[in-house]
């Protein structure tokens, strides 16, 4: 069987005991923004964190990007987040090209050379590729002053989360 198929089989199943309570209006705290490796999946659970107290939104290399900001806009101004978690972690792809190889990657795979997406948000150093999200975050006009932005990073070895501080150098 599929993971698909396991995916629809088991929803299924689930349906019986759904709780209902989900129908209503959604009303998060927090907003989590975090990388789309599959290892970062289970980070409500290891935050303990109830699923409608949070909107998770994901990218590869945890990047403040337009639509990034345009969830954002939404999960502040309609549903009431008033605190963003910048949650990088250790050993991502994201430290394994620079937009340049990557583009040549992806020419030697596809044989093509595509304009967009121009930039992939390659970086070295996963403490300053979230300390760079935060204050990126932090001066878009569109984020109320008063809105709490934290980073942090996840060590995938050792499990240990460290915040990362946005002073600008």
């Amino acid at each position: 069987m599929s993971l698909i198929e396991h995916a629809i089989t088991s929803s299924q199943a689930s349906a019986k005991h759904h709780d209902a309570s989900l129908a209503g209006k959604p009303a998060p705290k927090v907003a989590i923004i975090t990388c789309m490796d599959p290892r970062m999946n289970g980070l409500l659970e290891r935050f303990d964190i109830k699923p409608a107290d949070a909107d998770v939104i994901r990218n590869v290399g945890t990047v403040v990007t337009e639509d990034v900001v345009r969830s954002l806009m939404f999960s502040i101004h309609v549903l009431g987040v008033t605190e963003i978690m910048i949650v990088g972690h250790t050993g991502c792809g994201m430290e394994m090209f620079t937009d340049g190889t990557f583009e040549t990657h992806l020419h030697e795979r596809t044989g093509s050379l595509a304009v967009t997406p121009a930039v992939f948000h390659f970086y070295t150093d996963v403490n300053e590729a979230t300390k760079k999200q935060m204050l990126k975050l932090r001066s878009h006009p569109w984020v109320p002053s008063d809105i709490v932005i934290r980073g942090f990073v996840l060590n995938l070895a050792n499990g240990e989360l460290k915040e990362v501080k946005a002073e600008a150098s």
